[in-house]
């Protein structure tokens, strides 16, 4: 039985880590004027490094929990790709608009800073979803929101400044 994408792998500290590390990543690897293509190979090469990392770290710390499990290895490797699935899927739609410019759709520079600013409003996104779970109150889903979509444009700002 293969992987099956959940809801929660959407909203999970995988997703918000995978979203503010492309977003770094996107801003350090265009720091010396770098084509789309080379962002693009650089962030998705890093991303998959992290991941296998994150997926690694997560089975193996998993394994002690399962341990009288048939199938410990199994059971904490389906354990870790669902835990770490987040951050895979948060880059695809920055990688998305910056493959944009690959394809010269769209210049280098207009695609780095459309996808700098999708991940800061994904941030947002991700803060207003996560926060219904334990409020319904509008404008406190607002405000997290808010928050977390800050962290993005302050991640705009530092590349602003850097160049």
């Amino acid at each position: 039985m293969g992987y099956k994408l959940q809801k929660a792998d959407l909203f999970s500290e995988s997703a918000v880590y995978g979203l503010v590390m492309v977003s770094a990543l996107l801003l350090v690897t265009n720091q010396y004027d770098a084509t789309s293509s080379e962002v693009f190979i650089k962030v998705l090469g890093t991303v998959v490094v992290f991941w296998l990392a994150h997926a690694f770290a997560t089975a193996v710390s998993h394994m002690g929990v399962v341990a009288d499990a048939k199938a410990p290895f199994r059971e904490s490797f389906r354990h870790a790709l669902a835990h770490s699935a987040g951050l895979l899927i948060a880059a695809v739609v920055p990688l998305g608009i910056v493959l944009l410019g690959v394809v010269n759709l769209i210049s280098d520079d207009v695609a780095l800073w459309t996808a700098l600013w999708v991940d800061a409003v994904l941030l947002g996104l991700l803060g207003y979803f996560s926060s219904g779970a334990w409020t319904s109150n509008t404008s406190q889903r607002l405000r997290v929101g808010l928050g977390t979509a800050l962290l993005g444009v302050c991640v705009v700002v530092l590349k602003a400044f850097i160049h």
